[in-house]
């Protein structure tokens, strides 16, 4: 399993986002915000679609990004 990057699954109002947080790309803005609301605002949420395309385009294997899927799933971020 890769460690080089942290996924989680959003609820919002237009259905469920995921996000895919890779250490090199957080923003400063991340690390400054008081809330999880505020600190999504500089970041890209994800449908499932987009979500299963940038991790095969990150080079996971179809039961990788299956299995990703899975753990974002699993790791729901309330941001309100």
């Amino acid at each position: 399993m890769r460690t080089d990057f942290f996924v989680a699954s959003i609820p919002n109002p237009e259905g469920e986002r995921f996000l895919i947080l890779l250490p090199a790309e957080i923003p400063a803005s991340f690390f400054f915000a008081t809330s999880w609301y505020e600190k999504l605002q500089d970041l890209t949420l994800l449908t499932e679609e987009g979500f299963r395309l940038q991790l095969t385009e990150m080079g996971l294997s179809p039961d990788e990004v299956d299995y990703q899927l899975d753990r974002a799933r699993f790791l729901h971020l309330s941001v309100r």
